[in-house]
């Protein structure tokens, strides 16, 4: 090999790994803090804004109904595809498998609700909140130890 592919090799070798890297994301929340104060909240919205009620008093079929309603909806399904991300940091992820297929269905049932709530479309609205809750509960089963019941 001559000389000047040596020095070519090591320049290129140096450039490479002097390359920045990628900062330790800020994980100041704490799980029960991301679920209680981001991901609970931004579901509530989704699950809350598509309903159908039969009472005595008649039925109510409750859905977004202005564009504000809808923004809404839209920024809350937004906060849960990245709130799925927040999920897989390194410090809040449980294990490498599971717990990522898990906040990755939450990312990917959110998509589908902010996709609804952009073409204003109630029922796959509606839809995509039983996918959301299904996702969420199947994580819950797993992992949260306050959604299992007391053992005696």
């Amino acid at each position: 090999m001559s000389l000047k592919k040596i020095f070519i090799f090591l320049g290129i070798t140096v450039l490479f790994g002097c390359s920045p890297k990628t900062p330790a994301p800020n994980t100041s929340l704490n799980l029960k803090q991301l679920m209680e104060w981001v991901i609970d909240p931004n579901a509530d919205v989704v699950w809350d804004s598509v309903k159908f009620i039969s009472n005595a008093n008649g039925n109510t079929e409750i859905y977004p109904r202005t564009d504000a309603q809808w923004e809404s909806v839209r920024n809350s399904a937004a906060s849960l595809i990245e709130a799925g991300n927040l999920l897989m940091v390194v410090g809040r992820s449980k294990d490498d498998k599971q717990w990522i297929e898990y906040a990755s269905r939450l990312s990917q049932t959110a998509e589908v609700a902010l996709k609804a709530s952009l073409e204003q479309n109630k029922e796959n609205l509606f839809d995509a909140g039983g996918n959301i809750y299904n996702s969420c509960k199947a994580c819950h089963d797993k992992y949260a130890d306050f959604d299992k019941p007391a053992t005696k």
